[in-house]
């Protein structure tokens, strides 16, 4: 290696070993014998073409996140109706329950819910299926909003939620 060649590779390197160094003081003050955070991934989709590699779950630490859940139902007829807002709500809300319990939590302890509904007429009948549902004594924050439409024609609302342990 010449030495202008030398140069650039030790500059390069002062460079990064600057930006590093606040980083592994920080590391290095960090308490010993903290426990490790775990992640785990619940329910992931299997390769297929047009289809996302997510998971449906994933828990850290003592926090639980579920993916947009919606009404389709795997192996269900592609063409069979979904049912109107209630039935499509009650059905997200089954399957966030078994995703839930699954990561080792419920629904009393929603901390955030997001929804999406293809036509805000349908909000009050989705609040009702909602409201039947959830634990009045720890409702979450919650979010509504409208989306033109969802990835399946026919549904009409997609419900995504965090929970803690």
């Amino acid at each position: 290696m010449d030495s202008i060649s030398r140069r650039k590779f030790v500059g390069a390197g002062a460079v990064t070993a600057c930006a590093i160094a606040p980083f592994a003081a920080a590391a290095a003050a960090a308490p010993k014998g903290r426990p490790e955070i775990v992640t785990k991934r619940l329910e992931m989709t299997t390769k297929a073409p047009g289809i996302p590699r997510i998971s449906y779950v994933v828990a850290r630490g003592d926090t639980v996140y579920t993916a947009g859940v919606t009404p389709y139902i795997a192996g269900k007829d592609d063409n069979a109706p979904l049912g109107d807002v209630k039935d499509q709500t009650r059905a997200v809300l089954a399957h966030i329950d078994r995703l839930l319990a699954e990561a080792g939590t419920n629904k009393s302890k929603l901390l955030t819910a997001q929804v999406w509904l293809t036509d805000m007429k349908h909000f009050a009948d989705h609040c009702d299926a909602w409201n039947e549902w959830v634990d009045p004594e720890n409702p979450p924050v919650r979010a509504c909003l409208l989306s033109s439409e969802l990835w399946r024609p026919g549904m009409l609302v997609e419900i995504m939620v965090t929970a803690s342990r």
